[in-house]
């Protein structure tokens, strides 16, 4: 249920949510809009992501840009029969999701599927980059026309080797259930909610992209903890299987007036299929609200409207939606 309230009330206007004022146009009466409650049927949505790349830190490797290859590389090698060295994963989010400001965005994660995951007991960990990057085109090639372990770009360093990220935001991924015991694959989930609603972290996440780091401490007594993550790029799988940014967003009104005697608006983000109930109530202290329209959504806008009766003051609306 997404209870919706707007406040018609004579005078002054007041617009709590500052993103929605650009798109009132109030006449005769005022509207207040407010948004709360359970977001469960909010809109959610799928992108692919599609920029993305692997640094290698073996000394060999440096120097090869990885923007085009097959999967995405985090692993950490042992000191003992190889050489130590590690591979971090860098993407930068699909920049639809930067037309929704924070206070929309209910909930993001990032995914990513891994085939033959040995990550065993380390963690893979998401932190937004501090230096933006470029992707490049390469497969383990040279010249690098993209990022590499000791630059962003194939030419310019790096400040640290390996990518400039900010440690202080991180987020632990969350592996999914195994999906085919033979093969040990599933997804992984990177909850960036909270980053995307914090100024700096989503300012970071937009300029510069974030990093995929598995725990690289301690340096393992033998084998190699990986987690060779599919790209975008490998046409063996299908779009399910490719990097993606999945979220949420709340139900957002637009275009509300009152012209002619009636209210009207536009509902954007719903769910298809749902049920909506538009529920009107003239006192909220009564907790008294009367159905005035019911419908189910045939796509993820629509428009609504009522007639104002004559002596109206003040009303509230809600919107209840359930499947």
């Amino acid at each position: 249920m997404v209870p919706l309230r707007l406040l018609m009330k004579k005078g002054n206007w007041r617009q709590a949510n500052a993103p929605l004022r650009r798109c009132l146009q109030a006449s005769l009466i005022a509207l207040e809009i407010t948004l709360a409650g359970h977001t469960a049927l909010a809109l959610t949505n799928a992108l692919t992501i599609t920029t993305t790349t692997s640094i290698d830190g073996r000394v060999s490797n440096q120097t090869l840009n990885y923007g085009h290859a097959y999967t995405v590389k985090v692993l950490i090698n042992n000191n003992v029969t190889s050489d130590g060295s590690i591979c971090r994963g860098l993407l930068q989010l699909p920049p639809q999701i930067w037309a929704f400001p924070p206070e929309q965005i209910l909930s993001a994660k990032v995914v990513f599927y891994v085939w033959q995951d040995n990550s065993g007991s380390r963690n893979v960990t998401l932190y937004p980059l501090t230096r933006s990057f470029v992707q490049g085109t390469g497969n383990g090639t040279s010249p690098a026309d993209g990022a590499t372990w000791l630059t962003y770009d194939g030419t310019h360093p790096w400040t640290n080797p390996g990518g400039d990220f900010d440690p202080a935001c991180p987020v632990v991924g969350v592996k999914g259930d195994i999906l085919d015991p033979d093969l040990n694959d599933r997804f992984y989930y990177w909850d960036i909610t909270t980053l995307l609603k914090t100024a700096a972290s989503r300012t970071e996440l937009q300029d510069h992209g974030a990093m995929l780091k598995m725990d690289e401490t301690p340096v393992p007594a033998s084998g190699m903890p990986r987690a060779p993550f599919t790209s975008s790029y490998d046409p063996s799988y299908p779009p399910a299987y490719w990097p993606s940014l999945q979220f949420t967003i709340a139900p957002t009104l637009c275009n509300v007036s009152i012209s002619g005697g009636a209210i009207s608006f536009g509902i954007n983000n719903l769910t298809v299929g749902a049920t909506n109930t538009i529920e009107c109530s003239f006192d909220l202290a009564t907790h008294a609200w009367t159905a005035v329209s019911s419908f189910v959504a045939a796509s993820a806008s629509t428009n609504w409207s009522e007639t104002l009766q004559p002596g109206w003051t003040k009303a509230f609306y809600r919107l209840h939606s359930q499947e």
